[in-house]
Order: C-alpha cells, then sequence, then structure tokens
C-alpha cells in the first residue's frame, strides 16, 4: 500500500458483511482539491456470495467479512478474501475523476491525457501479487470517468497498470 496516498479519500481500508441474498454496498469517496467536496470513487455492491475459499458453500442468510484496501499509487483494490466467488456477480465502479483529467502528472490536462484515457486506462487483474496483470473487458463510461465491472470473484484489480511509470496526479 502506498505510504503517502496522493489522493484523498475518506477510507483506505473498510470491512462490511456481505450476506447471501441481501443487496450490501459500500462506498468510497475522495475530496476534491478544486471544489472540497466528496466524490465518489469506489462503489461495491454485492448480493450472492455463495463460496468462501477455506469454509465452503455459503447458505441463503450467511454472510462472510468482505474488506476493500485501496492502493493509490496505481488506483487499484484489494478484495478480500482473495477467491470469494459470487452466484450473482458483484458490481464494481471505480472512478478515476480525482485526475482532475491529468493524467500523465505534467501538471496539465491536455490531449495527451485524453489518449491516455481512451487508449491506455483499463481495468487490470491479477489473482495473487506473483501473477503477471490481465485487462478485463470492463465497461468505460468516459463522461463519468469511470469503470464498471460485474466481478465473479474477488482478487486484486487497478485501472492504472500501463501507467504504472507514470505518476497519476491526484
Amino acid at each position: 500500500m502506498a505510504q503517502t496516498p496522493p489522493l484523498s479519500l475518506d477510507q483506505y481500508v473498510v470491512s462490511f458483511w456481505a450476506v447471501r441474498g441481501e443487496s450490501r454496498s459500500v462506498q468510497i469517496n475522495y475530496s476534491s482539491s478544486i471544489d472540497n467536496q466528496a466524490h465518489p470513487f469506489l462503489l461495491l455492491t454485492t448480493t450472492d456470495p455463495r463460496f468462501v475459499p477455506g469454509i465452503g458453500e455459503l447458505a441463503m442468510g450467511d454472510s462472510v467479512l468482505i474488506t476493500v484496501a485501496i492502493d493509490t499509487s496505481k488506483i487499484g483494490v484489494i478484495l478480500e478474501p482473495s477467491g470469494l466467488q459470487f452466484g450473482e456477480p458483484a458490481q464494481m465502479q471505480i472512478w478515476y475523476g480525482g485526475a482532475g483529467g491529468d493524467l500523465n502528472g505534467d501538471g496539465v490536462a491536455d490531449s495527451s491525457d485524453s489518449v491516455i484515457e481512451a487508449k491506455l486506462l483499463g481495468l487490470w487483474y491479477r489473482e495473487d501479487g506473483s501473477e503477471p496483470w490481465t485487462i478485463l473487458g470492463a465497461s468505460q463510461l468516459l463522461e463519468e470517468r469511470s469503470f464498471t465491472y460485474a466481478l465473479p470473484h474477488f482478487c486484486e484489480y487497478e485501472i492504472a497498470e500501463s501507467l504504472l511509470d507514470w505518476s497519476v496526479a491526484w
């Protein structure tokens, strides 16, 4: 996790109980330096956690403790318990609008940032830290500056994998 977070979130780690058969959500917001208001960063909604590694199948009404940890250096999300599987996929939306359009960290939002947004950003995942990152077919909403994806299971996700050598300006 980043030692000095470049993004001012209201929470960097949050846990909640997901219950099979009940919709449960968690939202993490960021504070903008431009308007001093809270804006959405992540929304995670679960309704059907079905299989928990090390425990097995969950019965209707059973619950599992979910932890969401944010790595702001990569605009990344670690979801635990890793390997948690869903019958009906969990829904995750991550917003990257906190960069204020300056995605390469040069202090100016310009056409090069538009190219980065359209061609280099994506939602990536890996099962554990030793595996390579793989791009997902997430829906990018340019007008909202976000990615939405239906998660079949938990692992590690991020939206700036192809920009790891760049400074993401938040």
